[in-house]
């Protein structure tokens, strides 16, 4: 059947499985969602999971569709697989494996899949064999297993019972991850004694006085609060607004005296009846000192104003 003939075969399923479940299912698109989640539209394992659905006794209450469908996926088709109704097209599949000069090789390709989640394709014979098989399929350049139902019985377990050196590398390699889990562990117990023995020193040295870098053109960094009051002094006692703004500009966001400067340069410009007093010495301060004043971030300048700026 070709693939064109499949998804014709997949959507006709798809649509006389939605009228009939409708009489049984609250919501039907979920249980059909259920349904491709298991087979991912493998023609035969599609048509025979919507007909076990169809049968089975109960209704299916919204919100129960995926642990009903789950139920009905392990009960009809995964236990028992070798004896039950999809046991012909199950045996077909691998059949085509197991009957092959390289059965060890194309078993042990699908294994690596199984631990890895997916492999790169490389158009090698084995992985051909897998695909034709339909045990696997191609994804984006990747080849996975062909969907839920193979991969719960076919998994790494029965391809150990397969490939016997297999199950020994299995429990070689489980070992070896245990070991170096093992060990970075104990990496890890001797960093966190390195750590409380290395903590109190680091503490000492940490929080030492420290002088104050000075600024630059000066030799010691006014306190924020000498910035402050002198910001206010030029302010109030002599409109001295120019000074003030330098003062303001070197109040950093965090310290205690920020918001209060903040208020303070808000209030005078609400208040003075020429604000552009203000206005002029900071956009003046912003064009030419090229130093940040987080205090006037917040506060726009007329455009008469930055229209007047030079370039």
């Amino acid at each position: 059947m070709s693939l064109e003939q499949d998804a014709g075969g997949l959507d006709e399923l798809c649509t006389d499985f939605l009228q009939q479940a409708a009489q049984k299912a609250d919501n039907t698109l979920r249980v059909m969602e259920e349904v491709q989640r298991w087979t991912d539209e493998q023609p035969f394992l599609s048509d025979l999971l919507c007909k076990l659905i169809l049968v089975y006794p109960d209704p299916l209450p919204k919100g129960q569709e995926k642990a009903i469908v789950h139920q009905i996926v392990q009960e009809s088709i995964i236990k028992d697989w070798e004896n039950n109704t999809a046991s012909a097209h199950i045996q077909g599949v691998i059949q085509t494996i197991l009957d092959d000069e390289q059965r060890d090789a194309v078993l042990n390709l699908y294994w690596q899949i199984l631990q890895k989640g997916q492999v790169s394709v490389n158009n090698s014979q084995e992985q051909e064999k897998l695909i034709q098989s339909g045990l696997v399929k191609v994804d984006n350049g990747k080849l996975k297993v062909g969907n839920a139902i193979y991969a719960s019985i076919f998994n790494s377990e029965w391809v150990e019972q397969q490939l016997p050196d297999i199950a020994q590398l299995s429990l070689t390699t489980a070992s070896a991850r245990e070991k170096k889990q093992t060990t970075f562990f104990k990496l890890l117990s001797r960093i966190a004694l390195f750590i409380v023995v290395l903590a109190p020193i680091l503490y000492v040295l940490l929080t030492e006085p420290k002088e104050k870098p000075p600024l630059l053109g000066t030799s010691i960094i006014p306190s924020d609060k000498k910035l402050y009051e002198g910001g206010i002094k030029d302010a109030e006692d002599n409109a001295r607004w120019s000074s003030m703004l330098k003062k303001f500009c070197q109040i950093s966001g965090n310290s205690d005296y920020f918001d209060d400067a903040k208020s303070q340069l808000e209030g005078w410009i609400d208040k003075l009846e020429r604000p552009n007093d203000i206005y002029i010495p900071l956009n003046t301060h912003k064009n030419e000192e090229k130093l940040p004043c987080p205090i006037a971030e917040d506060i726009l300048i007329p455009e008469e104003i930055l229209d007047s700026s030079p370039n």
